[in-house]
């Protein structure tokens, strides 16, 4: 098998975002931002980054450093985070299929390595380990070239919009997941190649495509 399935870290592999609401709510006081109430989280996964902002009262310029500030401080409790129920087994599939896996992520080499090991998912070929996470077409862009692997032989899974834009100014081949980040109304607007709904489904569609 030539291919390789790149998947983006956060929200796809193990979801973050309730533990990145309840931080954000822990500093928005101390920057003016409003607080996200639990009821509204379903709205505000149908707006884009921009209109996020707008609503929370975050100046867009500020949004990267808010999104490290967030990233920084979850650190300490990922290794001990549990991965999306059923990814586990996909993973494994997947692997036995004969895909080559990597994965993108802002996460730190450590912190990310900790949660894979104590989970049994440290099986992954291909790492890549970034700093800005509003830099995603770059980074798949370098990951490309670091590691000499062509776009047509890259399948990218990601759960959220801005994850299926860089696929394609990349050209990659795009599966967006619904239970990340971004609702599922949202990501259609992307025209992702496929929409999983559970893990299962991503086997299903790469089963049926290559």
């Amino acid at each position: 098998m030539d291919k390789t399935i790149l998947f983006n870290f956060n929200g796809t592999l193990l979801n973050t975002k309730h533990l990145a609401i309840n931080i954000f709510n822990e500093i928005a006081g101390k920057y003016e931002y409003r607080k996200i109430a639990e009821e509204e989280i379903p709205y505000l996964s149908t707006l884009s980054v921009r209109d996020r902002c707008r609503v929370l009262n975050i100046p867009i310029y500020k949004m990267p450093i808010v999104g490290m500030k967030i990233k920084q401080r979850y650190q300490q409790y990922l290794p001990d985070l549990e991965p999306v129920k059923g990814i586990h087994g996909v993973i494994v599939q997947l692997k036995k299929m004969g895909f080559q896996l990597g994965f993108l992520t802002t996460n730190s080499r450590d912190t990310t390595s900790k949660f894979l090991i104590n989970n049994s998912m440290d099986i992954f070929d291909y790492a890549h380990y970034s700093f800005n996470p509003f830099s995603k077409k770059g980074e798949i862009s370098f990951f490309l070239k670091d590691h000499n692997l062509k776009a047509e032989d890259i399948i990218y899974i990601g759960d959220e919009l801005r994850d299926i834009k860089a696929a394609k100014q990349n050209q990659l081949y795009c599966i967006a997941v619904s239970w990340g980040y971004d609702s599922k109304e949202l990501l259609e607007a992307g025209e992702p190649n496929h929409i999983a709904d559970r893990p299962q489904d991503i086997l299903n569609i790469l089963q049926s495509k290559f």
